[in-house]
């Protein structure tokens, strides 16, 4: 028996994995595998060695995600605290209410990572987007817009009339949806809208600002 496969043996019964025998002995992969090829043994150890290093992958990735969770907290945390400021600074100017009452009539509550607004109405659509202009500072460039049409409708017809009432550019639309109704008859001249903003931060604190509004108008 050669005396590094001597050695590699000797470290195999220690646990060693193929990586780092190799490392160590500077004997490659190939060579390994053909020694340890018959031995059982040998193969336990692998699959110890593979139990092990999930386990390790696993208690990493939780520490990650535990970690990513706290950062997390901290940051809605403070999203809060910065809506709880401006909501006293904006609630009496009429478009910030209007904004928020807008939403909470016909905007989505449920998806925590979007702000989407649906309405057939251009002119309750330029109230959000102004309102979003005024009170939330986002870049148009990241205001995107979908489009739900009957299939009687000219997409592009649509597509150009949203586009040049909002002043939304087209590059910023989703691939319009098309459904089918009951009735074939034409139901709404240009469908409906939907402004649509990726932002985990800003829903929560549209939201807070709807909830601090719906108790203050109620008592």
């Amino acid at each position: 028996m050669r005396h590094d496969k001597d050695i590699a043996f000797k470290l195999r019964r220690k646990g060693k994995t193929y990586r780092q025998i190799e490392k160590e002995l500077n004997v490659s992969r190939s060579t390994l595998c053909e020694w340890f090829r018959n031995e059982v043994w040998s193969d336990h150890i692998t699959k110890s060695n593979t139990n092990s290093h999930i386990k390790r992958s696993t208690e990493h990735l939780i520490k990650l995600n535990e970690g990513r969770k706290r950062v997390l907290e901290i940051k809605y945390n403070q999203v809060e605290i910065d809506a709880a400021n401006e909501f006293e600074k904006f609630k009496t100017d009429p478009l910030f209410m209007a904004g928020l009452m807008l939403y909470a009539g016909e905007g989505d509550r449920l998806d925590r990572c979007s702000i989407r607004f649906a309405n057939i109405d251009f002119d309750l659509h330029k109230i959000f987007l102004n309102f979003i202009d005024h009170f939330m500072n986002i870049d148009n460039k990241r205001i995107k817009f979908g489009l739900l049409l009957y299939p009687d409708l000219n997409v592009e017809q649509c597509k150009k009339k949203w586009s040049s009432e909002l002043k939304i550019s087209q590059e910023n639309f989703h691939k319009p949806q098309v459904i089918f109704g009951k009735h074939k008859t034409r139901r709404l001249h240009f469908g409906v809208g939907t402004v649509i903003i990726s932002d985990s931060f800003l829903k929560r604190k549209l939201l807070y600002w709807i909830n601090k509004a719906k108790k203050e108008i109620s008592i």
